[in-house]
């Protein structure tokens, strides 16, 4: 079966509620076809609209109006009663992390007359909501000691409802050869400049106070990168604490790939496990050497 939404996204009063209540009414299998203007479709509209370059002065305005108030909690029921729950300004990522949310999988994505179409394919009933505020700092669930998810503390640096994107943009770009998702498009402008110098992972230091994680250790990962490591070091990972400083910044040949990464990554552990206090003061100062003098980077 195939489900066509004629009305734009944007427009849909209540968006989640309705997203599950399509959900609800197909089966796995069935597709729905939408589409919705981004906000960055929007802005680039505004600024071709006004001359002379009075464009990039509304932009923030339209931002602030119809992508920030109706987030904020003692904003948005202004906003509504204003509005009439219409005319919402979502990113590229917001709407595609929404359909993922409502128990989707993307099947289809593209540009048309100046309109963002989706074809969707529903895989499971709508995933719980949760994580999809515009706080500046989010708690974010990461694989700890002995397996258990343990809340890490960052600095927002992706568009909402990123979090439940990271299977589609791992099909679609793989990883990099930092270990990272290459190209991920679900990082917006404040973490462009904020990963490189490291300022997104200064809440974290939250969690080395209680004792979630240490200084020097392996990177804490999301369920999904977890399951990519081999069985081996999946077992061999969760007999430590995560650290804020990985062990692929203490190398001197820069890890290539997730082989590599590893194979670094088991290089620490087996040294903690066999001498915890000299092996993370050797890391420590090697990592900062890292930094400093070779210019390592949290990209």
């Amino acid at each position: 079966m195939r489900t066509v939404v004629k009305e734009r996204l944007n427009n849909i009063p209540r968006l989640n509620d309705r997203l599950d209540e399509w959900n609800l009414e197909m089966e796995v299998g069935d597709r729905l076809e939408c589409y919705a203007l981004t906000a960055q479709q929007e802005h680039r509209s505004i600024v071709k609209r006004y001359p002379l370059g009075l464009g990039n002065l509304f932009v923030p305005i339209s931002y602030i109006w119809y992508g920030m108030l109706p987030k904020i909690s003692f904003t948005r029921g202004f906003y509504f009663l204003v509005s009439g729950e219409t005319r919402r300004s979502y990113s590229h990522t917001e709407i595609l992390g929404r359909l993922c949310r409502a128990g989707f999988r993307i099947v289809s994505e593209k540009n048309r007359h100046g309109y963002l179409n989706v074809v969707a394919e529903k895989r499971s009933e709508p995933l719980p909501r949760n994580d999809s505020t515009t706080s500046a700092i989010l708690k974010i669930p990461r694989v700890g000691k002995d397996g258990k998810l343990v809340k890490v503390y960052k600095f927002r640096t992706m568009y909402s409802y990123s979090q439940y994107l990271q299977d589609y943009v791992y099909e679609r770009n793989k990883l990099n050869e930092s270990g990272k998702l290459t190209n991920d498009f679900r990082v917006n402008f404040w973490g462009r400049w904020m990963r490189p110098i490291w300022v997104d992972e200064l809440p974290m230091l939250w969690n080395v106070i209680k004792g979630d994680m240490k200084w020097v250790g392996v990177r804490p990962l999301s369920e999904h990168f977890f399951s990519l490591y081999t069985p081996e070091m999946q077992k061999l990972r969760t007999r430590v604490k995560p650290g804020m400083l990985p062990p692929f910044y203490y190398e001197k040949k820069t890890p290539v790939g997730l082989d590599e990464i590893q194979a670094s990554e088991r290089r620490y552990i087996e040294a903690y496990l066999k001498n915890p206090f000299l092996t993370d003061w050797r890391y420590f100062w090697g990592t900062l050497a890292n930094i400093l003098f070779r210019r390592k980077s949290s990209k």
